[in-house]
Protein backbone atom coordinates (compact mmCIF):
# COMPACT_ATOMS: atom_id res chain seq x y z
CA UNK A 1 0.00 0.00 0.00
CA UNK A 2 1.33 3.46 -0.84
CA UNK A 3 0.72 5.65 2.30
CA UNK A 4 1.29 9.31 2.55
CA UNK A 5 2.42 10.33 6.33
CA UNK A 6 4.88 8.93 8.64
CA UNK A 7 3.45 8.16 12.41
CA UNK A 8 5.56 7.01 15.58
CA UNK A 9 6.49 3.11 16.11
CA UNK A 10 3.98 3.39 19.25
CA UNK A 11 1.19 4.87 17.34
CA UNK A 12 1.82 2.02 14.73
CA UNK A 13 1.04 -0.66 17.06
CA UNK A 14 -1.89 1.32 18.25
CA UNK A 15 -2.78 1.56 14.59
CA UNK A 16 -2.21 -2.42 13.42
CA UNK A 17 -3.75 -3.24 16.40
CA UNK A 18 -7.45 -2.62 15.45
CA UNK A 19 -9.80 -4.78 12.98
CA UNK A 20 -8.58 -5.02 9.54
CA UNK A 21 -11.59 -2.94 8.38
CA UNK A 22 -11.18 -0.32 11.36
CA UNK A 23 -7.61 -0.10 9.98
CA UNK A 24 -8.09 0.51 6.61
CA UNK A 25 -11.20 3.07 7.26
CA UNK A 26 -8.20 4.53 9.48
CA UNK A 27 -5.50 4.70 7.25
CA UNK A 28 -7.77 5.86 3.61
CA UNK A 29 -8.83 9.07 6.39
CA UNK A 30 -4.99 9.78 6.84
CA UNK A 31 -4.05 9.46 3.22
CA UNK A 32 -7.27 12.14 2.62
CA UNK A 33 -5.61 14.65 5.04
CA UNK A 34 -1.82 13.78 4.45
CA UNK A 35 -2.28 14.55 0.74
CA UNK A 36 -4.36 17.47 0.71
CA UNK A 37 -2.54 18.72 4.13
CA UNK A 38 1.08 18.16 3.00
CA UNK A 39 3.83 18.65 5.79
CA UNK A 40 1.35 18.94 8.67
CA UNK A 41 1.00 17.06 11.34
CA UNK A 42 -2.15 16.06 12.68
CA UNK A 43 -3.75 14.51 15.92
CA UNK A 44 -6.60 11.37 14.90
CA UNK A 45 -9.21 10.64 17.68
CA UNK A 46 -10.71 7.80 17.14
CA UNK A 47 -14.46 7.29 18.36
CA UNK A 48 -17.05 3.97 18.63
CA UNK A 49 -20.03 4.97 17.45
CA UNK A 50 -23.03 2.90 17.35
CA UNK A 51 -24.45 0.18 14.79
CA UNK A 52 -27.13 2.62 13.98
CA UNK A 53 -24.13 5.19 12.75
CA UNK A 54 -22.19 5.17 9.55
CA UNK A 55 -18.50 5.93 9.60
CA UNK A 56 -17.35 9.85 9.75
CA UNK A 57 -13.94 9.92 8.00
CA UNK A 58 -13.14 12.81 5.90
CA UNK A 59 -16.50 15.28 6.33
CA UNK A 60 -16.64 18.61 8.36
CA UNK A 61 -17.79 16.41 11.84
CA UNK A 62 -14.24 15.27 12.04
CA UNK A 63 -12.85 18.80 11.95
CA UNK A 64 -15.24 20.27 14.68
CA UNK A 65 -16.33 17.01 16.44
CA UNK A 66 -19.72 17.69 15.79
CA UNK A 67 -21.04 13.76 16.39
CA UNK A 68 -17.79 12.68 18.58
CA UNK A 69 -16.49 14.76 21.37
CA UNK A 70 -19.37 17.42 21.49
CA UNK A 71 -21.43 14.43 22.13
CA UNK A 72 -19.69 13.49 24.87
CA UNK A 73 -17.87 10.75 23.18
CA UNK A 74 -14.21 9.74 24.68
CA UNK A 75 -11.96 8.36 22.35
CA UNK A 76 -11.00 4.77 22.49
CA UNK A 77 -7.72 5.40 20.70
CA UNK A 78 -5.33 8.57 20.10
CA UNK A 79 -2.57 8.71 16.95
CA UNK A 80 -0.13 11.53 15.58
CA UNK A 81 0.54 11.52 11.94
CA UNK A 82 2.33 13.57 10.03
CA UNK A 83 2.55 14.34 6.70
CA UNK A 84 5.11 13.14 3.79
CA UNK A 85 3.65 14.78 0.93
CA UNK A 86 5.49 17.04 -0.97
CA UNK A 87 3.21 19.26 -2.72
CA UNK A 88 2.79 20.34 -6.42
CA UNK A 89 1.30 23.57 -5.81
CA UNK A 90 -0.60 25.76 -3.63
CA UNK A 91 -2.54 23.60 -0.61
CA UNK A 92 -3.87 26.37 1.75
CA UNK A 93 -3.93 24.96 6.00
CA UNK A 94 -7.50 26.67 5.94
CA UNK A 95 -10.47 24.38 5.71
CA UNK A 96 -13.37 25.27 4.10
CA UNK A 97 -17.32 25.01 4.14
CA UNK A 98 -17.97 26.63 0.01
CA UNK A 99 -17.38 29.98 0.99
CA UNK A 100 -16.73 30.09 4.71
CA UNK A 101 -13.60 29.27 6.34
CA UNK A 102 -13.29 26.53 9.60
CA UNK A 103 -11.61 26.62 12.03
CA UNK A 104 -9.15 23.82 12.12
CA UNK A 105 -7.29 23.08 15.49
CA UNK A 106 -5.34 20.41 13.92
CA UNK A 107 -6.86 17.34 15.58
CA UNK A 108 -8.88 15.23 13.33
CA UNK A 109 -12.08 13.59 14.99
CA UNK A 110 -13.30 10.01 13.54
CA UNK A 111 -16.34 8.54 14.09
CA UNK A 112 -15.82 4.39 13.49
CA UNK A 113 -18.62 1.75 14.05
CA UNK A 114 -18.64 -1.91 15.35
CA UNK A 115 -17.20 -4.40 12.54
CA UNK A 116 -21.11 -6.21 12.89
CA UNK A 117 -23.05 -3.20 12.05
CA UNK A 118 -25.25 -3.17 8.71
CA UNK A 119 -27.54 -0.96 6.84
CA UNK A 120 -30.25 -2.36 8.85
CA UNK A 121 -29.04 -1.32 12.19
CA UNK A 122 -28.95 2.31 10.63
CA UNK A 123 -32.25 2.01 9.02
CA UNK A 124 -34.05 0.50 12.45
CA UNK A 125 -32.34 3.72 14.08
CA UNK A 126 -33.96 6.26 11.77
CA UNK A 127 -37.05 4.52 10.20
CA UNK A 128 -39.24 6.41 7.91
CA UNK A 129 -42.52 6.80 10.24
CA UNK A 130 -44.28 10.20 9.29
CA UNK A 131 -47.65 9.83 8.84
CA UNK A 132 -47.41 9.82 4.92
CA UNK A 133 -44.91 6.84 5.19
CA UNK A 134 -47.04 5.24 7.79
CA UNK A 135 -49.72 5.25 5.15
CA UNK A 136 -47.91 4.22 2.31
CA UNK A 137 -46.43 1.38 4.26
CA UNK A 138 -49.85 0.32 5.25
CA UNK A 139 -51.53 0.53 2.07
CA UNK A 140 -48.25 -1.61 0.84
CA UNK A 141 -48.37 -4.16 3.51
CA UNK A 142 -52.25 -4.53 3.47
CA UNK A 143 -52.77 -4.42 -0.45
CA UNK A 144 -49.65 -5.75 -1.55
CA UNK A 145 -51.20 -6.56 -5.52
CA UNK A 146 -53.48 -3.46 -5.71
CA UNK A 147 -51.27 -0.56 -4.43
CA UNK A 148 -48.78 -1.63 -7.03
CA UNK A 149 -51.11 -0.28 -9.76
CA UNK A 150 -50.55 3.16 -8.04
CA UNK A 151 -47.35 2.71 -8.65
CA UNK A 152 -46.84 1.04 -11.73
CA UNK A 153 -48.63 4.52 -12.68
CA UNK A 154 -45.61 6.02 -11.11
CA UNK A 155 -42.84 4.08 -12.82
CA UNK A 156 -44.44 4.68 -16.20
CA UNK A 157 -44.10 8.95 -15.83
CA UNK A 158 -40.59 8.18 -14.85
CA UNK A 159 -40.14 6.56 -17.50
CA UNK A 160 -41.41 9.36 -20.04
CA UNK A 161 -39.73 12.19 -18.05
CA UNK A 162 -36.33 9.74 -18.32
CA UNK A 163 -36.85 9.68 -22.41
CA UNK A 164 -37.02 13.11 -22.88
CA UNK A 165 -34.24 15.43 -23.69
CA UNK A 166 -30.96 15.96 -21.31
CA UNK A 167 -29.05 19.31 -21.48
CA UNK A 168 -25.31 18.89 -20.53
CA UNK A 169 -24.30 19.17 -16.86
CA UNK A 170 -22.55 23.04 -16.25
CA UNK A 171 -19.50 22.43 -13.59
CA UNK A 172 -18.90 25.29 -11.19
CA UNK A 173 -15.24 26.79 -12.97
CA UNK A 174 -13.64 29.68 -11.76
CA UNK A 175 -14.91 31.57 -14.49
CA UNK A 176 -18.48 31.02 -13.89
CA UNK A 177 -17.88 31.35 -10.02
CA UNK A 178 -16.66 35.16 -10.94
CA UNK A 179 -19.04 35.80 -13.39
CA UNK A 180 -21.64 35.49 -10.44
CA UNK A 181 -22.51 38.72 -8.73
CA UNK A 182 -23.08 37.64 -5.41
CA UNK A 183 -19.25 36.76 -4.54
CA UNK A 184 -17.72 39.82 -2.42
CA UNK A 185 -14.16 37.92 -3.41
CA UNK A 186 -13.46 36.18 -6.66
CA UNK A 187 -12.47 32.69 -6.55
CA UNK A 188 -8.66 32.52 -7.34
CA UNK A 189 -7.70 29.23 -9.75
CA UNK A 190 -4.95 26.89 -8.48
CA UNK A 191 -3.90 24.94 -10.81
CA UNK A 192 -2.66 21.64 -10.75
CA UNK A 193 1.44 20.54 -10.53
CA UNK A 194 2.70 17.44 -12.45
CA UNK A 195 3.90 14.38 -11.23
CA UNK A 196 7.47 13.71 -11.56
CA UNK A 197 9.73 11.77 -13.86
CA UNK A 198 9.40 8.45 -13.01
CA UNK A 199 5.95 8.34 -11.02
CA UNK A 200 3.71 5.24 -10.68
CA UNK A 201 1.69 4.38 -12.86
CA UNK A 202 -2.01 4.75 -11.86
CA UNK A 203 -5.55 4.41 -12.29
CA UNK A 204 -8.51 5.75 -10.31
CA UNK A 205 -11.25 3.29 -9.69
CA UNK A 206 -14.04 5.37 -8.37
CA UNK A 207 -16.88 3.41 -6.81
CA UNK A 208 -20.45 3.63 -5.29
CA UNK A 209 -19.32 1.78 -2.04
CA UNK A 210 -17.21 -1.21 -0.43
CA UNK A 211 -19.98 -3.07 -0.20
CA UNK A 212 -21.61 -6.08 -2.05
CA UNK A 213 -24.26 -5.21 -4.86
CA UNK A 214 -23.69 -6.09 -8.87
CA UNK A 215 -22.00 -2.54 -10.03
CA UNK A 216 -19.44 -3.18 -7.01
CA UNK A 217 -18.70 -6.46 -8.05
CA UNK A 218 -17.73 -5.44 -11.54
CA UNK A 219 -15.91 -2.20 -9.69
CA UNK A 220 -13.74 -5.39 -8.02
CA UNK A 221 -13.17 -7.09 -10.81
CA UNK A 222 -11.40 -4.08 -12.43
CA UNK A 223 -9.30 -3.76 -9.59
CA UNK A 224 -7.97 -6.99 -10.41
CA UNK A 225 -7.57 -6.42 -14.08
CA UNK A 226 -5.84 -3.02 -13.36
CA UNK A 227 -3.10 -4.91 -11.08
CA UNK A 228 -2.79 -7.32 -13.92
CA UNK A 229 -1.95 -4.33 -16.32
CA UNK A 230 0.50 -3.59 -14.33
CA UNK A 231 -0.81 -0.43 -12.95
CA UNK A 232 -1.52 1.09 -9.66
CA UNK A 233 -5.00 1.17 -8.11
CA UNK A 234 -6.10 4.26 -6.51
CA UNK A 235 -9.91 3.21 -5.17
CA UNK A 236 -12.42 6.00 -4.05
CA UNK A 237 -15.85 5.57 -2.69
CA UNK A 238 -18.20 8.70 -1.68
CA UNK A 239 -21.45 6.59 -0.42
CA UNK A 240 -21.84 6.24 3.35
CA UNK A 241 -21.62 2.42 4.53
CA UNK A 242 -19.92 0.41 6.81
CA UNK A 243 -18.01 -0.87 4.10
CA UNK A 244 -17.30 -4.46 5.09
CA UNK A 245 -15.54 -5.28 1.55
CA UNK A 246 -12.71 -2.87 2.64
CA UNK A 247 -11.48 -6.03 3.82
CA UNK A 248 -11.27 -7.94 0.86
CA UNK A 249 -7.80 -9.19 -0.56
CA UNK A 250 -8.30 -7.54 -4.12
CA UNK A 251 -8.11 -4.19 -2.04
CA UNK A 252 -4.55 -5.99 -0.91
CA UNK A 253 -1.71 -3.09 -2.07
CA UNK A 254 -4.20 -0.20 -3.16
CA UNK A 255 -4.43 3.43 -2.06
CA UNK A 256 -8.19 3.22 -0.32
CA UNK A 257 -10.41 6.98 0.19
CA UNK A 258 -13.36 5.97 1.34
CA UNK A 259 -14.67 9.45 1.02
CA UNK A 260 -17.86 11.23 3.51
CA UNK A 261 -19.25 14.57 2.15
CA UNK A 262 -19.10 17.42 2.42
CA UNK A 263 -15.18 17.54 1.53
CA UNK A 264 -12.59 20.31 1.84
CA UNK A 265 -13.32 22.26 -1.71
CA UNK A 266 -14.00 25.06 -3.27
CA UNK A 267 -15.58 25.69 -6.46
CA UNK A 268 -12.91 24.69 -9.34
CA UNK A 269 -10.76 23.39 -7.17
CA UNK A 270 -10.31 19.43 -6.80
CA UNK A 271 -7.64 19.16 -4.05
CA UNK A 272 -7.82 15.60 -3.35
CA UNK A 273 -7.84 14.90 -7.30
CA UNK A 274 -4.74 17.61 -7.73
CA UNK A 275 -2.75 15.69 -4.99
CA UNK A 276 -3.07 12.75 -6.76
CA UNK A 277 -1.68 14.33 -10.08
CA UNK A 278 0.88 15.67 -8.45
CA UNK A 279 2.53 12.23 -7.43
CA UNK A 280 1.06 9.40 -9.75
CA UNK A 281 1.23 9.08 -13.71
CA UNK A 282 -2.59 8.76 -13.65
CA UNK A 283 -3.66 6.78 -17.15
CA UNK A 284 -7.37 6.95 -16.73
CA UNK A 285 -10.11 7.01 -14.36
CA UNK A 286 -12.89 4.44 -13.88
CA UNK A 287 -16.41 5.28 -12.96
CA UNK A 288 -18.46 2.68 -11.04
CA UNK A 289 -21.80 4.39 -10.09
CA UNK A 290 -20.06 6.95 -8.18
CA UNK A 291 -21.14 10.79 -8.09
CA UNK A 292 -18.60 12.43 -6.61
CA UNK A 293 -16.30 11.53 -9.79
CA UNK A 294 -18.85 12.33 -12.02
CA UNK A 295 -18.68 15.17 -10.62
CA UNK A 296 -14.94 16.03 -11.41
CA UNK A 297 -15.00 14.83 -14.48
CA UNK A 298 -14.48 18.03 -15.98
CA UNK A 299 -11.54 19.38 -13.98
CA UNK A 300 -9.78 16.18 -14.74
CA UNK A 301 -10.24 16.41 -18.81
CA UNK A 302 -9.37 20.76 -18.19
CA UNK A 303 -6.00 20.24 -16.66
CA UNK A 304 -5.20 16.50 -17.89
CA UNK A 305 -7.44 15.94 -21.11
CA UNK A 306 -4.89 13.07 -22.18
CA UNK A 307 -6.77 11.02 -19.08
CA UNK A 308 -9.15 8.48 -20.09
CA UNK A 309 -12.88 7.92 -18.40
CA UNK A 310 -14.51 5.29 -18.96
CA UNK A 311 -18.04 4.80 -16.78
CA UNK A 312 -19.65 1.29 -16.12
CA UNK A 313 -23.48 1.34 -16.50
CA UNK A 314 -25.43 -1.42 -15.07
CA UNK A 315 -29.03 -0.43 -15.20
CA UNK A 316 -31.87 2.67 -16.16
CA UNK A 317 -33.50 3.72 -13.19
CA UNK A 318 -37.09 5.27 -13.12
CA UNK A 319 -35.59 8.21 -10.45
CA UNK A 320 -33.86 10.95 -10.93
CA UNK A 321 -34.82 10.53 -14.65
CA UNK A 322 -32.55 7.69 -15.36
CA UNK A 323 -30.11 7.83 -12.29
CA UNK A 324 -26.20 7.13 -13.17
CA UNK A 325 -26.90 6.62 -17.17
CA UNK A 326 -28.78 10.22 -17.00
CA UNK A 327 -25.45 11.42 -14.79
CA UNK A 328 -23.55 9.96 -17.27
CA UNK A 329 -25.51 11.04 -20.55
CA UNK A 330 -25.05 15.11 -19.00
CA UNK A 331 -21.24 14.63 -18.91
CA UNK A 332 -20.41 12.99 -22.45
CA UNK A 333 -18.50 15.30 -22.80
CA UNK A 334 -15.57 14.83 -20.91
CA UNK A 335 -16.48 11.05 -20.99
CA UNK A 336 -14.66 8.90 -23.45
CA UNK A 337 -16.25 5.37 -23.37
CA UNK A 338 -19.64 4.97 -21.69
CA UNK A 339 -19.75 0.76 -21.00
CA UNK A 340 -22.94 -0.78 -20.51
CA UNK A 341 -23.95 -4.15 -19.70
CA UNK A 342 -26.96 -4.67 -21.37
CA UNK A 343 -28.56 -3.23 -25.07
CA UNK A 344 -31.11 -1.66 -23.55
CA UNK A 345 -28.66 0.79 -22.02
CA UNK A 346 -27.25 1.19 -25.20
CA UNK A 347 -30.53 1.81 -26.66
CA UNK A 348 -31.45 4.55 -23.73
CA UNK A 349 -28.02 6.16 -24.27
CA UNK A 350 -27.62 6.18 -28.75
CA UNK A 351 -31.30 5.97 -29.78
CA UNK A 352 -32.78 8.04 -26.95
CA UNK A 353 -30.55 10.66 -26.06
CA UNK A 354 -28.08 10.73 -28.98
CA UNK A 355 -24.73 10.01 -27.59
CA UNK A 356 -21.78 9.37 -29.84
CA UNK A 357 -22.85 5.44 -31.17
CA UNK A 358 -18.93 4.31 -31.41
CA UNK A 359 -18.72 5.57 -27.52
CA UNK A 360 -21.31 3.57 -26.18
CA UNK A 361 -19.86 -0.74 -26.04
CA UNK A 362 -21.73 -2.98 -24.86
CA UNK A 363 -19.70 -5.88 -23.33
CA UNK A 364 -21.87 -8.30 -20.80
CA UNK A 365 -20.48 -8.86 -17.70
CA UNK A 366 -20.60 -13.00 -18.56
CA UNK A 367 -18.06 -14.80 -16.82
CA UNK A 368 -17.64 -12.80 -14.22
CA UNK A 369 -19.09 -14.80 -11.11
CA UNK A 370 -19.56 -18.49 -13.21
CA UNK A 371 -18.27 -20.05 -16.27
CA UNK A 372 -21.34 -20.20 -18.93
CA UNK A 373 -19.18 -22.21 -21.16
CA UNK A 374 -19.36 -25.81 -18.98
CA UNK A 375 -23.47 -25.14 -18.46
CA UNK A 376 -25.36 -28.06 -18.54
CA UNK A 377 -29.43 -28.90 -17.68
CA UNK A 378 -29.59 -29.67 -14.28
CA UNK A 379 -32.78 -32.50 -13.99
CA UNK A 380 -35.33 -33.31 -11.04
CA UNK A 381 -36.59 -35.35 -9.15
CA UNK A 382 -40.14 -35.16 -10.40
CA UNK A 383 -41.36 -36.87 -7.33
CA UNK A 384 -40.68 -33.75 -5.16
CA UNK A 385 -41.92 -30.19 -5.20
CA UNK A 386 -40.82 -28.11 -7.80
CA UNK A 387 -38.40 -25.47 -5.87
CA UNK A 388 -38.86 -22.07 -6.62
CA UNK A 389 -35.43 -19.65 -5.97
CA UNK A 390 -35.42 -15.96 -5.60
CA UNK A 391 -32.14 -14.30 -5.35
CA UNK A 392 -31.15 -10.78 -4.23
CA UNK A 393 -31.16 -8.02 -1.89
CA UNK A 394 -34.77 -7.67 0.18
CA UNK A 395 -35.25 -3.70 -1.38
CA UNK A 396 -37.86 -2.40 -3.19
CA UNK A 397 -35.82 -2.71 -6.55
CA UNK A 398 -36.03 -6.89 -6.53
CA UNK A 399 -39.80 -6.75 -5.42
CA UNK A 400 -39.64 -9.65 -2.64
CA UNK A 401 -43.58 -8.94 -1.89
CA UNK A 402 -43.70 -10.28 -5.73
CA UNK A 403 -42.29 -13.90 -4.68
CA UNK A 404 -44.30 -13.93 -1.62
CA UNK A 405 -47.64 -13.68 -3.67
CA UNK A 406 -46.47 -16.31 -6.11
CA UNK A 407 -45.46 -18.34 -3.39
CA UNK A 408 -48.93 -17.72 -1.65
CA UNK A 409 -51.02 -18.48 -5.18
CA UNK A 410 -49.50 -21.91 -6.16
CA UNK A 411 -49.58 -23.15 -2.51
CA UNK A 412 -53.07 -21.80 -2.76
CA UNK A 413 -53.80 -23.28 -6.40
CA UNK A 414 -51.29 -26.61 -6.01
CA UNK A 415 -51.05 -27.39 -2.32
CA UNK A 416 -47.59 -29.67 -2.34
CA UNK A 417 -46.41 -28.98 -5.37
CA UNK A 418 -43.80 -26.29 -5.08
CA UNK A 419 -41.30 -25.55 -2.67
CA UNK A 420 -39.51 -21.47 -2.27
CA UNK A 421 -36.11 -20.31 -1.05
CA UNK A 422 -35.71 -16.52 -0.72
CA UNK A 423 -31.83 -15.93 -0.30
CA UNK A 424 -30.82 -11.96 0.90
CA UNK A 425 -31.12 -9.34 3.09
CA UNK A 426 -31.93 -5.52 3.19
CA UNK A 427 -34.57 -3.19 4.40
CA UNK A 428 -37.56 -4.93 3.37
CA UNK A 429 -36.61 -8.07 5.47
CA UNK A 430 -39.20 -7.36 8.41
CA UNK A 431 -41.48 -6.79 5.59
CA UNK A 432 -41.11 -10.00 4.12
CA UNK A 433 -41.63 -11.74 6.99
CA UNK A 434 -44.49 -9.95 7.91
CA UNK A 435 -45.74 -11.38 4.46
CA UNK A 436 -44.60 -14.83 4.77
CA UNK A 437 -46.23 -15.24 8.34
CA UNK A 438 -49.52 -13.36 6.85
CA UNK A 439 -49.68 -16.38 4.28
CA UNK A 440 -48.88 -18.69 6.57
CA UNK A 441 -46.06 -20.13 3.71
CA UNK A 442 -43.29 -20.79 6.50
CA UNK A 443 -43.47 -24.46 6.17
CA UNK A 444 -42.91 -24.36 2.58
CA UNK A 445 -40.81 -21.09 2.03
CA UNK A 446 -37.45 -21.10 3.57
CA UNK A 447 -35.36 -17.52 4.02
CA UNK A 448 -31.64 -17.58 3.49
CA UNK A 449 -28.97 -14.91 4.42
CA UNK A 450 -26.33 -14.06 1.98
CA UNK A 451 -24.30 -15.89 4.58
CA UNK A 452 -25.58 -19.22 2.44
CA UNK A 453 -23.08 -19.64 -0.45
CA UNK A 454 -25.53 -18.66 -3.37
CA UNK A 455 -24.56 -21.73 -5.04
CA UNK A 456 -26.38 -23.88 -2.83
CA UNK A 457 -28.99 -22.41 -3.32
CA UNK A 458 -28.91 -22.95 -7.12
CA UNK A 459 -27.84 -26.41 -6.41
CA UNK A 460 -31.23 -26.82 -4.06
CA UNK A 461 -33.41 -25.02 -6.80
CA UNK A 462 -34.96 -25.72 -10.42
CA UNK A 463 -36.11 -22.10 -11.38
CA UNK A 464 -35.19 -19.04 -10.42
CA UNK A 465 -38.02 -16.30 -10.13
CA UNK A 466 -36.66 -12.57 -10.93
CA UNK A 467 -39.41 -10.60 -9.84
CA UNK A 468 -37.61 -7.46 -9.26
CA UNK A 469 -39.99 -4.23 -10.98
CA UNK A 470 -36.56 -2.76 -12.51
CA UNK A 471 -33.12 -4.50 -13.86
CA UNK A 472 -30.63 -4.52 -16.87
CA UNK A 473 -29.29 -8.05 -17.07
CA UNK A 474 -29.03 -9.76 -13.61
CA UNK A 475 -26.20 -11.33 -12.89
CA UNK A 476 -28.36 -14.14 -10.86
CA UNK A 477 -29.84 -14.91 -14.06
CA UNK A 478 -26.40 -16.00 -16.19
CA UNK A 479 -25.43 -17.97 -12.45
CA UNK A 480 -29.04 -19.69 -12.46
CA UNK A 481 -28.41 -20.81 -16.19
CA UNK A 482 -25.14 -21.64 -15.59
CA UNK A 483 -26.45 -24.14 -12.53
CA UNK A 484 -28.51 -25.66 -15.13
CA UNK A 485 -31.61 -24.05 -14.22
CA UNK A 486 -34.18 -21.92 -16.34
CA UNK A 487 -35.18 -18.49 -15.52
CA UNK A 488 -39.09 -16.72 -15.82
CA UNK A 489 -38.41 -13.06 -15.18
CA UNK A 490 -40.29 -9.72 -14.98
CA UNK A 491 -40.24 -8.20 -18.48
CA UNK A 492 -38.23 -5.36 -17.40
CA UNK A 493 -34.85 -3.89 -17.84
CA UNK A 494 -32.96 -5.85 -20.74
CA UNK A 495 -33.85 -9.44 -19.22
CA UNK A 496 -35.60 -10.59 -22.51
CA UNK A 497 -31.94 -10.35 -23.96
CA UNK A 498 -31.38 -13.51 -22.02
CA UNK A 499 -35.34 -14.36 -21.56
CA UNK A 500 -37.48 -16.17 -24.36
CA UNK A 501 -41.29 -14.70 -24.08
CA UNK A 502 -42.84 -18.21 -22.59
CA UNK A 503 -40.12 -16.97 -19.52
CA UNK A 504 -41.26 -13.58 -19.42
CA UNK A 505 -44.22 -11.97 -16.91
CA UNK A 506 -45.84 -8.91 -17.54
CA UNK A 507 -44.38 -6.28 -15.06
CA UNK A 508 -47.17 -4.95 -12.75
CA UNK A 509 -47.36 -7.37 -9.35
CA UNK A 510 -51.02 -8.70 -10.28
CA UNK A 511 -50.42 -9.30 -13.46
CA UNK A 512 -47.04 -10.84 -12.75
CA UNK A 513 -48.28 -13.28 -9.90
CA UNK A 514 -50.83 -14.31 -12.48
CA UNK A 515 -48.40 -15.10 -15.28
CA UNK A 516 -45.45 -16.71 -12.75
CA UNK A 517 -48.34 -19.00 -11.60
CA UNK A 518 -49.21 -20.04 -14.77
CA UNK A 519 -45.75 -20.59 -15.48
CA UNK A 520 -44.32 -22.17 -12.90
CA UNK A 521 -47.60 -25.01 -13.00
CA UNK A 522 -46.59 -25.49 -16.18
CA UNK A 523 -42.86 -26.30 -15.51
CA UNK A 524 -44.21 -28.50 -12.63
CA UNK A 525 -45.88 -30.60 -14.56
CA UNK A 526 -43.20 -31.01 -17.57
CA UNK A 527 -39.93 -31.86 -17.02
CA UNK A 528 -39.47 -31.37 -20.95
CA UNK A 529 -40.38 -27.48 -21.00
CA UNK A 530 -38.71 -26.80 -17.96
CA UNK A 531 -35.45 -28.25 -20.15
CA UNK A 532 -36.74 -26.38 -23.20
CA UNK A 533 -36.78 -23.15 -21.79
CA UNK A 534 -33.27 -23.69 -20.15
CA UNK A 535 -31.97 -24.82 -23.44
CA UNK A 536 -33.54 -21.68 -25.20
CA UNK A 537 -31.87 -19.12 -22.54
CA UNK A 538 -28.75 -20.81 -22.35
CA UNK A 539 -28.81 -20.35 -26.63
CA UNK A 540 -29.36 -16.92 -26.09
CA UNK A 541 -26.83 -16.95 -22.86
CA UNK A 542 -24.22 -18.21 -25.74
CA UNK A 543 -25.02 -15.78 -28.34
CA UNK A 544 -24.82 -12.89 -25.79
CA UNK A 545 -21.51 -14.28 -24.98
CA UNK A 546 -19.83 -13.83 -27.86
CA UNK A 547 -19.87 -9.93 -27.54
CA UNK A 548 -16.73 -9.15 -26.14
CA UNK A 549 -16.74 -9.43 -22.59
CA UNK A 550 -16.20 -6.60 -19.87
CA UNK A 551 -13.22 -8.35 -18.78
CA UNK A 552 -11.54 -8.80 -22.07
CA UNK A 553 -12.47 -5.45 -22.93
CA UNK A 554 -11.36 -3.86 -19.64
CA UNK A 555 -7.98 -5.80 -20.03
CA UNK A 556 -7.68 -5.09 -23.57
CA UNK A 557 -8.48 -1.21 -22.69
CA UNK A 558 -5.91 -1.10 -19.73
CA UNK A 559 -2.86 -2.92 -21.66
CA UNK A 560 -3.32 0.00 -23.93
CA UNK A 561 -2.83 2.72 -20.98
CA UNK A 562 0.09 1.11 -19.94
CA UNK A 563 2.46 2.69 -22.40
Amino acid sequence: MCDFFRISAGDQGKLDSLSERLRRLVVGAMNYNALIQPGRTLVFKLYMGQKWQYPRLTDLTTLNGLLTSKEGLEPFEELSMTSTVEPGSAYPPQYFDQDQQVVDTGVRYLLLTPDGATDKDVESKHPNDGPRAKLYNALELSFPTQFDVFRDTKRSIREYLGRKPVKPWIPRTVERENAWSGHHHPVVEIKPGKAPAGAKKAVIIAMHWFQAGGAERWALETVKLVKQAGLYPIVITDRDGHQPWITRPEFDDALLLPLTAPLQERPGDAPLLRALFEHFDIKGILIHHCQWMYDRAWWVKKYFPRTKIVDSLHIVEYFFRGGYPHESAIRDQWIDLHHVISPQLRHWLVDIHHLDAKKVIVAPLVGLTVDSEKAKFKPRDTGKPLTVAFVGRMVRQKRPEAFILTAHALQRAYPGKFRFIMQGNGDMDIFADTLIKRYNLGKVLERRSMKVPVAKTYEDADVLLVSSINEGITLTTIEALSAGIPVISADVGSQSTLVPKQGLLRRMTSKMVHDAKSALAHLANSEDERKRLWTAEENRLEKFSQLESADALFARMLKGWNK
